[in-house]
């Protein structure tokens, strides 16, 4: 592929990016994993309500459908361009400069802003019911005011604050020691959910009695009390299966499922690009698809419809939150197994963090070298080998977002998915036509690959564009995602607006200082 591509002696400024390739192909299926954020589950089924008759599982398959093609072809376009900065590198050498940096920062700007509320989800939804289980458990009341402190303002901010503070220091330390980290939290955490996968499949098949345990730490008859205000309320299942609503059921899941396609970013630290990234976004997609289709049909069959659809909308007459974390905690009925069953909550809420620092400091650190962002921030440090500054300066902003989130009520916990799924549309559109537009780079390259003489690449790009392209629109349009539409639609558009901004004023600024933007994006980065 480079040899395809101009080249021009002294374009760049320095010889290398300062990365250097220590990432395993397991790392990228953990990242991804981490990525993903299976502790989102607990947003897709308290969502489940506002979309009648839509099926829980099969929006899960539909969403992983979509991830599967579109994380195929990103990380078919990894291969081509194997360089630090996910789809900026290859949309703008292949597509537009000003197209590859929108779409990029747009992506790295609305990750940071997921990195500040990430952490504020870790003691929402993780730290808290974990508590609140082993509390009701343990008949500590110390406990349940803990997991009370750990969902309002300096309990929030804190608890985020510790996570944010925790995954930079190891990230600043190097690639090499932040995924060793991230390795070892997978193995728990693949551990802690096949416990749950297990102790849930026990309740379902009654061998554990979810509904006695709830009646004896809530009192005699609380859960059929629950149920029966539900039906009164109307909030019961009573419509049939509708696919319709299934299909627009399905951004919930994919709010977490479409996000392994992130690791494309730190490509220029993988050792096996092709394989890894190939391996590893298409691994962890379905992995985490399957998990996603298991743990919400085992939900309802071990907790009751009626009963999740209830305490969605009323509550728990306990002092604990209505999520299932806490509702797992309750069907295993001892403490042990409520430690062993938060491990992947907890851990997975802490390194979702350290995936979307990662994406945002990559992303800065190729615009740094390219010149479209000031040089500083492409500083690498020679002995860990890491973008110090980049990390520090998106470290800042998640904190400022997670105050926002802890102490305000100017955000919403999904406000941002739309600006990111800007990079999803573009790259699956950009997937049909790029083996076209570009042929004679597709055909000479390494994933030249093609079903009965049609490219692989442009098929899988017109299956994703299509569930892409819808989920796209439904975050658009759809209220019950975002209550505030004008929100994430007008932060969407300032987030593209600003972007293009900023790209046409660094290409004069740098044009003052006698460098030509376009030489640069007519090769290949440095490495």
């Amino acid at each position: 592929m480079a040899t395809e591509m101009p080249t021009v002696t002294g374009v760049f400024t320095r010889a290398s990016s300062g990365l250097v390739r220590q990432v395993r192909t397991q790392d990228v299926v953990f990242y991804g994993v981490s990525q993903i954020a299976l502790s989102y589950i607990v947003f897709v089924v308290l969502a489940w309500g506002l979309y009648p008759g839509a099926s829980m599982p099969i929006a899960a398959l539909i969403a992983t459908v979509g991830g599967l093609a579109m994380g195929v072809c990103y990380a078919m376009f990894a291969t081509l361009y194997p360089r630090t900065g996910g789809e900026y590198v290859y949309l703008s050498r292949t597509l537009s400069p000003v197209v590859g940096f929108v779409v990029s920062f747009s992506f790295a700007f609305w990750e940071a802003f997921y990195a500040g509320v990430s952490g504020a989800f870790l003691s929402l939804y993780s730290i808290s019911p974990f508590l609140a289980g082993l509390g009701l458990q343990m008949k500590s009341q110390a406990l349940l005011n803990a997991s009370t402190w750990f969902n309002h303002g300096w309990g929030i901010f804190l608890g985020g604050s510790a996570a944010i503070v925790l995954v930079i220091w190891l990230q600043i330390r190097g690639a090499g020691v932040y995924f060793r980290w991230q390795r070892w939290a997978a193995y728990a955490a693949f551990a802690s959910i096949a416990i749950t996968i297990v102790v849930l499949l026990l309740a379902a098949t009654g061998a554990l009695d979810f509904k006695s345990n709830f009646d004896s730490i809530a009192g005699a008859g609380s859960y059929n009390k629950i149920v029966a205000q539900g039906v009164k309320a109307g909030l019961a299942p009573s419509a049939p299966f509708n696919l319709g609503n299934t299909i627009n059921f399905m951004i919930w899941p994919a709010f977490s499922i479409w996000f392994a396609v992130a690791s494309t970013s730190f490509s220029g630290e993988i050792k096996n690009v092709q394989r890894s990234q190939l391996l590893g976004i298409s691994g962890a997609v379905v992995l985490m698809g399957i998990a996603f289709i298991a743990l919400t049909w085992l939900y309802q069959a071990a907790f009751g419809s009626s009963f999740l659809l209830t305490t969605a909308v009323q509550g728990v007459p306990v002092q604990a939150p209505p999520y299932v974390p806490f509702f797992t905690a309750v069907a295993g009925g001892q403490p042990i197994l409520t430690i062993l069953m938060s491990v992947w909550v907890v851990f997975i809420a802490v390194f979702v963090i350290g995936t979307t620092l990662i994406y945002a400091s990559r992303a800065t650190l190729a615009w740094s070298i390219d010149g479209v962002a000031p040089e500083w921030l492409g500083n690498v440090s020679e002995r860990y080998h890491s973008p110090h500054y980049a990390l520090l300066v998106w470290g800042v902003v998640a904190e400022i977002f997670l105050a926002l989130f802890a102490f305000t009520t100017l955000l919403g916990p999904i406000s941002g998915f739309l600006g990111l799924a800007i990079s999803f549309i573009v790259v699956s559109i950009w997937a049909i036509f790029y083996p076209f537009v570009r042929k004679v780079q597709f055909d000479n390259s390494a994933i030249a690959w093609r079903v009965g003489g049609f490219p692989l690449m442009s098929l899988l790009g017109i299956i994703a564009t299509i569930i892409v392209g819808y989920g796209f629109w439904r975050l658009a349009v759809d209220g019950s995602f975002s209550t505030n539409l004008g929100f994430a639609d007008g932060g969407a558009a300032v987030g593209v607006i600003f972007a293009a901004i900023w790209f046409f004023a660094f290409k004069a600024y740098r044009k003052r200082q006698g460098v030509d933007i376009n030489r640069r994006y007519a090769e290949i980065p440095i490495e």
